[in-house]
């Protein structure tokens, strides 16, 4: 079998798939996921076909992309720490699930939040959103891209902590912030389910 490798970086049999399933999937979704939130034993498997058919080595820049500790020894999605909803612009009324550690913001499928319709913000890493759960705080940082990135009417030029509430707008898209996870609570406070 002969894997073929999409332009994200997805692996998948072209004999079962006419385009990329990971890619159809992701766009089909309202919400930001973990690309990789297969079992362990899957993702082995897949690590091994990939290798036989001579398109993947452990090690190689390519290889799966690191997981948030939340998601490292279970078969669930990540849980929730926050959401982005649009209030104003293309994706207005969607909501953008933010997961732990690094959520990165952009127009690219291969964003976590992947803001569609709006080309004034940048394909790739046009900000990042994150939360620490070792400091139980968010911190919106600018990207690479070529838009300015605001946060209640200021621009962002370093590092900004956010509490909730605050406004975000990226090119003609404004996004409120609403935490889930913070100082009076963190999923790590609830264990194992």
């Amino acid at each position: 079998m002969k894997l073929k490798r999409c332009e994200y970086g997805h692996y998948y049999d072209p004999s079962k798939y006419s385009s990329c399933p990971h890619c159809e999937v992701r766009d089909k979704q309202e919400t930001t996921m973990a690309l990789y939130d297969e079992a362990p034993q899957e993702n082995a498997a897949w690590e091994q076909q990939a290798q036989q058919a001579g398109g993947y080595a452990p090690g190689q820049e390519d290889d799966p992309p690191t997981m948030a500790s939340y998601a490292k020894d279970s078969a669930v999605t990540q849980p929730p720490v926050g959401y982005l909803i649009c209030l104003r612009g293309a994706a207005r009324g969607q909501d953008f699930r933010l997961h732990a550690q690094r959520n990165t913001i952009g127009r690219s499928n291969a964003m976590d939040v992947c803001i569609k319709g709006d080309l004034g913000i940048s394909r790739e890493t046009n900000a990042v959103l994150s939360y620490n759960p070792r400091a139980r705080s968010f911190h919106l940082i600018p990207g690479e891209g070529k838009s300015i990135v605001y946060v209640s009417g200021q621009e962002v030029m370093t590092p900004v902590q956010l509490k909730g509430g605050e406004i975000i707008e990226i090119g003609d898209t404004s996004l409120v912030f609403l935490p889930v996870c913070g100082p009076g609570f963190d999923w790590e406070d609830e264990g194992e389910a």
